[in-house]
């Protein structure tokens, strides 16, 4: 992908990696992994979250909370230590990797199933397989649930599609390995 700057050159964007799947699926717990992997190794990596239902931007009754009730599209929040951004506007993807170019190395990104960036699937059973590639794009790592030795008889067959690797996600290491290695494929 491909960004454009106010002086009309071309940047390159952020390399994202996509980690999807149902509730519940360990989404979050290879997210965390592989953030604290790639920071191990010098990698500066920022972090996106999709939540499909919707959440408040803030705490009850602090001050930024009370901007954002008066009318306030954006409000941050910065300490000596910390800047949080919130807006009452839906963002997506992209730009929160263009909101990150210059000041990380890779993004990951949980959720987002429909974005068209290189993905990780998390499924519980085979027969999610089929619904995930009706959602989403470009996935090159499967992790289930079910061991995939019996992939080939529970699978569901995927018409014009040739199904990328699917590890047991009991094989924590070398689920971390692959996502390492696919990671370092976008960087």
């Amino acid at each position: 992908m491909i960004l454009r700057s106010d002086e009309d050159s071309v940047i390159p964007a952020v390399p994202v990696l996509q980690i999807i799947g149902y509730k519940n699926s360990g989404k979050t717990t290879l997210a965390c992994k592989l953030i604290s992997a790639l920071t191990a190794e010098g990698i500066r990596v920022g972090s996106a979250k999709h939540d499909a239902h919707e959440f408040r931007l803030d705490d009850p009754e602090t001050d930024s909370e009370k901007h954002l009730l008066h009318g306030a599209l954006e409000t941050v929040l910065t300490s000596s230590s910390a800047t949080r951004t919130m807006r009452r506007t839906k963002t997506s993807l992209c730009e929160i990797a263009e909101q990150l170019h210059g000041r990380v190395d890779i993004l990951i990104a949980e959720g987002f199933k429909a974005e068209h960036y290189p993905k990780i699937a998390l499924i519980h059973r085979f027969d999610e397989i089929s619904d995930l590639f009706n959602q989403a794009a470009d996935i090159r790592l499967w992790v289930s649930w079910e061991d995939p030795k019996n992939a080939a008889t529970t699978a569901p067959q995927t018409s014009g599609t040739s199904l990328s690797p699917i590890l047991h996600i009991k094989n924590q290491e070398i689920v971390l390995q692959e996502a390492l290695f696919l990671a370092s494929t976008l960087i």
